[in-house]
């Protein structure tokens, strides 16, 4: 199995933004949360004796999107999530650490904030939905803050790779008193974030003066397990999330169903989920199911692997997006092998949230979409081998492969055509281009697929070989 082999889905036991929108009103997030004493805040964090730089920092380069990067600690007393849910009181301390990826430029901040809780899986902290969106988050102009919420990716690391033991001299500091205290650590880092406590005096804003007018909290998989707990536990308490985006995780709203009257909340679950229950869209719940996508996706399983080789090894390996990112049209990709299902997963994830941030805006509740279809023995496929239903990105509907998403332990592979198939679907360039260019305008029609990231596809459609003799 691959670095990204254990990120599996277990449960716990309990629109386009614009700088105008600076100026709209708060929502009512955060008005049922206790006065408490703020956190304490130091940072920017700098040193240590490991890269220098914070541990799965930024792969591509940011300031080419106007942005920047910083890491802040905060410390303070944390509560339950019994003490959280009205239960027993208690507290214990901690201090943890904060990633912020934010506009260089107050101009450019759409009043968005997406508080990403890290998937632990691998036993270091890994921004999922970062990692998948980084550009579309950067040029519509979110703030994104990784929140270190779990012990594990703080000092608890059955691989030693927790940011204690990775870089003692930077992360020495930090101490996590465990899980159960992790969505009230989660929820004080958005309170500090969203300003909506009093400073204390001297400790520095990672804000730098944005202020949030909006907060999204998305976790995937195993992350995700703890935001159904929290949505089901702690929003009505605290109410200091506008809208949730879990995703890739199937059992968990199999074994406890996920609220659906405290907030929006969009699910982004990848065809490898499509072995579970298909939970109704009612309420202020959304499920979208995405047909040929896996748990895994190469995009995630390629930036991963080079932020880890450089953090863990030392090596510089070139971030190559042309490459990570294709769905299967280059002749020199590697198939039929696992930890290569090339699907476009991250393309969902970029609509997806655009979706919640407009539902968060406005109050329109997304149209709710097709589900995949399942068949006696599983999921429902076409002719190519190919997930039947579900939302669908072009390269779904004009394949140039079938997508496994459902092997290699959350990994899926990619079986690209022979060239006689190929050459019998599309003998020409034209003829593959334009039934392309039709499924991409049907895709951004049906909100499935970003007009940047339609553009970005037909550009790797008309690179490719595909229908060249």
């Amino acid at each position: 199995m691959g670095t990204l082999g254990a990120l599996s889905a277990t449960s716990l036991a309990a629109g386009t933004g614009s700088a105008g929108s600076r100026d709209e009103p708060k929502s009512g997030a955060g008005e049922r949360e206790p006065k408490r004493p703020a956190p304490k805040v130091d940072g920017p964090i700098t040193g240590g004796s490991a890269t220098g730089e914070p541990q799965l920092s930024a792969v591509p380069n940011l300031s080419k999107y106007g942005y920047v990067e910083e890491e802040y600690f905060i410390s303070g007393r944390a509560h339950s999530l019994e003490s959280l849910s009205g239960g027993k009181r208690d507290d214990a301390s901690y201090t943890t650490r904060i990633v912020v990826w934010r506009p260089a430029h107050r101009s450019t901040f759409n009043g968005t904030l997406l508080a990403d809780w890290p998937n632990v899986s691998t036993q270091v902290d890994v921004p999922v939905t970062w990692i998948n969106a980084d550009d579309y988050l950067m040029r519509e102009g979110y703030a994104v803050a990784m929140i270190s919420a779990q012990e594990v990716g703080v000092q608890d690391s059955a691989e030693e790779m927790d940011l204690v033991t990775w870089d003692p001299e930077r992360y020495g500091d930090l101490h996590h008193p465990g899980d159960d205290y992790a969505f009230d650590i989660f929820s004080q880092a958005i309170r500090t974030l969203r300003g909506d406590s009093k400073r204390r005096k001297g400790d520095p804003d990672p804000m730098a003066g944005l202020e949030p007018k909006r907060v999204l909290a998305t976790g995937v998989s195993q992350s995700a397990g703890f935001l159904h707990s929290y949505i089901n536990a702690v929003q009505e308490h605290l109410g200091l999330i506008d809208g949730f985006l879990p995703a890739t995780a199937g059992t968990i709203i199999d074994e406890q169903p996920v609220r659906d009257d405290v907030a929006p909340v969009l699910w982004l679950n990848s065809e490898d989920e499509a072995d579970t229950k298909q939970r109704p869209d009612e309420g202020q719940f959304r499920l979208w199911e995405v047909a040929g996508a896996s748990h895994v996706n190469r995009w995630l399983s390629a930036y991963v692997e080079i932020a880890l080789a450089r953090d863990l090894e030392g090596e510089a390996i070139p971030w190559e997006p042309a490459i990570a990112g294709q769905y299967g049209e280059l002749e020199d990709g590697v198939y039929g092998e696992c930890e290569y299902n090339y699907f476009p997963m991250r393309y969902a994830y970029r609509s997806a949230l655009e979706h919640l941030n407009e539902w968060v805006k406005t109050g329109e509740k997304p149209t709710r979409t097709p589900k995949i279809q399942r068949a006696d023995d599983g999921v429902a496929r076409d002719e190519y081998g190919n997930a039947k239903g579900g939302v669908r990105l072009p390269p779904i509907d004009v394949p140039v492969a079938e997508y496994d998403a459902m092997s290699c332990e959350l990994f899926g592979q990619t079986h690209r055509f022979d060239e006689q198939t190929l050459s019998k679907l599309y003998p020409t360039p034209h003829k593959y281009l334009t039934k392309m260019a039709t499924a991409t305008d049907e895709a951004v029609e049906n909100g499935y697929l970003l007009p940047a990231d339609a553009a970005d596809l037909m550009r790797r459609a008309k690179d490719s070989p595909v229908g060249h003799d």
